[in-house]
């Protein structure tokens, strides 16, 4: 069974299993399939750069090495800031209560990019929910860059978006200037010459 999370609400906790909420399963998909002339589905391959070799599906994966060209494990990597400093490491909300305390307004919601919706089959935290919008820290699992997270419900159903702020940069008009009038402006003066070495 999935793991379920936890919440807390004027004194009453919640639970629920969260079920992400993918674009195909709401609008469906198509997939184009190649085959060749005896209808055998054809797969992909690269070719190395000196074009000798067939390099099947799932024969290149991607690494890390270190300035020597050694082989480094991504268990073994530490996030860090700008400055250089280690990061604390912020555990994972399935593993705590998570305490809905903070509102959120509309405009705070709608100021985020998504990465991920989940719907919370939970009747009783739908309906404690209400009409308002609660903002929490969010981390699926425990790493060092936790993500914003935002409960509300709507018929009958809660869920939870999972995502980051998005900063927007007011733009305005450096200095204003007046726009010319057409009418102000002067008729170019019409030459009645005639320049015969244009025939």
């Amino acid at each position: 069974m999935a793991a379920a999370l936890k919440f807390s609400l004027n004194g009453t906790e919640y639970e629920a299993v969260p079920v992400k909420l993918e674009r195909k399963k709401l609008y469906g998909w198509t997939d184009v399939v190649a085959t060749d002339a005896a209808g055998n589905v054809c797969t992909t391959a690269q070719v190395d750069p000196d074009g000798e070799l067939i390099v099947p599906p799932g024969a290149v994966k991607s690494g890390i090495l270190d300035e020597d060209g050694a082989w480094v494990e991504r268990s073994e990597l530490v996030a860090v800031d700008a400055e250089g400093k280690e990061l604390p490491i912020v555990p994972s909300s399935f593993g705590q209560t998570i305490e809905l305390k903070d509102k959120a307004s509309d405009e705070e919601f709608l100021d985020h990019a998504w990465k991920s919706v989940y719907q919370l089959d939970n009747p009783d935290l739908a309906a404690a929910v209400g009409k308002d919008i609660y903002s929490f820290t969010f981390n699926y699992r425990s790493d060092a860059s936790p993500d914003d997270g935002y409960l509300l419900a709507a018929d009958g159903k809660a869920f939870l978006f999972d995502g980051e702020k998005l900063e927007f940069e007011y733009i305005g008009i450096a200095e204003e200037s007046a726009l010319d009038d057409p009418a102000e402006e002067e008729a170019p003066a019409e030459d009645d010459e005639l320049d015969f070495s244009m025939m």
